[in-house]
């Protein structure tokens, strides 16, 4: 199945990113203005903790019981799984999404180099995928 899998090219994986992020990034800001409007804790302060929590849930959860595919994933044709073929676990998702957040905190050269990484890698894989040793395959 890998050795003939057509992976998922840096636009596709962009916009899955990008549609993600909304999905779970407008319940993560609506709690973070309750929090901060229930304890007064500015909301500045709570916002990027909570919007963390919350996509480390979602991946997590769907990168690992979902056929490796977030919605953002599903309606774009794209899925993660394990560079041998086999699913991905909680564990293997929760890492690659820590590593992910941690290349665009990091003044954003790790996210760049990886984006190269995936428009002219000959297997699309990201600074992430490497270390994970997970690969991101169309569906469609």
């Amino acid at each position: 199945m890998v050795a003939t899998a057509v992976y998922g090219g840096f636009w596709r994986r962009l916009a899955a990113l990008i549609l993600d992020g909304l999905i779970y990034g407008i319940p993560a800001a609506i709690v973070s203005l309750i929090i901060s409007a229930v304890t007064s804790i500015d909301y500045r302060t709570i916002d990027s903790p909570v919007n963390f929590v919350f996509g480390l849930a979602y991946f997590t959860y769907l990168w690992s019981n979902n056929n490796g595919q977030t919605l953002g994933y599903q309606a774009l044709g794209i899925r993660l799984m394990r560079a041998d073929g086999t699913p991905v676990t909680a564990g293997v998702a929760a890492v690659r999404f820590i590593l992910i957040e941690i290349s665009f905190v990091l003044c954003l050269i790790p996210a760049i180099v990886s984006a190269f990484m995936v428009g002219l890698g000959q297997r699309k894989q990201a600074i992430h995928d490497l270390i994970m040793g997970t690969l991101v395959v169309r569906t469609a």
